[in-house]
């Protein structure tokens, strides 16, 4: 079967939501998201979510091609350079989605050898809302996340030294010690305020402390790394690329946390690998719809164990459970949860085993590009 690509479509949705929500470096009322569809000429479609860099490009060429299709995405050569990383993420979990649906095969099985059938989803809310007392509303927040059964959450800070201690404490004597806590500052310091914070929160026995520092103050990692014991997390906003170099090669993070929409299903691969042979824990970020949610699960189904231990460190991934309109809706299928323990299966039907509903993306949809 050749599978030679037809036309791919671009969707760009954006919808707003009821409650704004902030975090360390804005606030926001409108959620949007990038999708890609590539159909084949025989009629196969499959699914993506992020970058399309390299679509034109990809036209006419076989579905099957996908190492190929991620080369080409690359971007151009700059001046006394090396071409720029792969930037087709989207594109290429596309191609996953249809290779396995020309196989009659779910993903995690062309992606590698499958470790788990279960990944258990960490809850990622408590962002800053208009509330009165910000630690109160956190507080009660956090509680009722716990209450639908998820055994670790993430909250955010990032907003002053001062602020960030009073909110910490009180979720975490909200929510006790059997659940565990991350935090998440989104670059919000320089290593010096980062350095004398985390002394202070040490105390709370977080599970990590998600990119105090901006992305490449590599030196301020490895300050920070030598001067405090809460694991330091990072990576969501890198190419493949970037991550492997300055990163996972230097052992410069305790977490690696990827996103799909940054690295596509093939530079995942790249990525796994190489984190378990240097021994850095990949927990993926995962924000923007349950498509994405779906490419994640199949993807981490592949992640090996950290070590042989009875009880090796956890596998997880992010569930973003904050507001929005469209994320949900698009897929048929329902992606939550087991109460029982924080765990969502992998889907098993062929390509990524999630169907996606075209009548919500066009109703969300804001801008289409097409190649042909």
């Amino acid at each position: 079967m050749a599978l030679r690509i037809g036309r791919i479509r671009i969707h760009r949705l954006e919808a707003p939501i009821q409650q704004r929500f902030g975090w360390s470096l804005n606030w926001t009322q409108t959620r949007t998201v990038q999708l890609v569809e590539v159909e084949t000429e025989d009629g196969l479609v499959g699914w993506g979510e992020g970058s399309a860099q390299g679509a034109g490009l990809a036209i006419g060429r076989s579905a099957h091609e996908i190492a190929s299709i991620w080369e080409l995405s690359r971007k151009p050569t700059e001046s006394q350079r090396r071409r720029g990383a792969p930037h087709g993420a989207g594109l290429d979990m596309a191609l996953w989605d249809i290779l396995g649906k020309s196989l009659s095969k779910p993903v995690c099985e062309l992606l590698g050898l499958v470790y788990r059938t279960r990944v258990e989803a960490y809850c990622t809310a408590l962002y800053r809302k208009d509330w009165p007392d910000l630690a109160a509303g956190l507080a009660e927040e956090a509680m009722a996340w716990k209450a639908r059964g998820y055994k670790r959450i993430k909250m955010k800070t990032g907003f002053d030294p001062q602020t960030d201690l009073r909110i910490v404490a009180a979720v975490r004597e909200a929510i006790g010690d059997e659940v565990e806590l991350g935090i998440d500052s989104n670059c919000a310091y320089d290593a010096s305020t980062t350095c004398a914070l985390a002394r202070q929160l040490e105390p709370f026995n977080l599970m990590w402390w998600e990119e105090p520092l901006l992305a490449d103050d590599l030196a301020g990692y490895d300050r920070l790394r030598a001067n405090t014991s809460v694991p330091i997390a990072a990576g969501e906003t890198e190419s493949t690329d970037w991550l492997i170099v300055n990163y996972v090669q230097p052992h410069r993070v305790d977490i690696l946390q990827p996103d799909l929409e940054n690295v596509g299903l093939t530079g995942f691969r790249q990525l796994n690998y190489l984190c378990w042979l240097n021994r850095i824990r990949m927990v993926p970020h995962n924000w923007g719809t349950a498509l994405r949610t779906a490419a994640t699960l199949h993807a981490m189904a592949t992640c090996p164990p950290l070590t042989e231990a009875l009880a090796p460190p956890p596998l997880l991934f992010e569930l973003d459970r904050t507001e929005s309109p469209f994320r949900d809706v698009i897929l048929a299928e329902r992606l939550d949860i087991d109460q029982s323990d924080a765990s969502i299966a992998v889907p098993t039907a062929p390509g990524l085993g999630v169907t996606v509903i075209a009548e919500e993306v066009t109703r969300f949809r804001q801008r289409l590009e097409e190649y042909t």
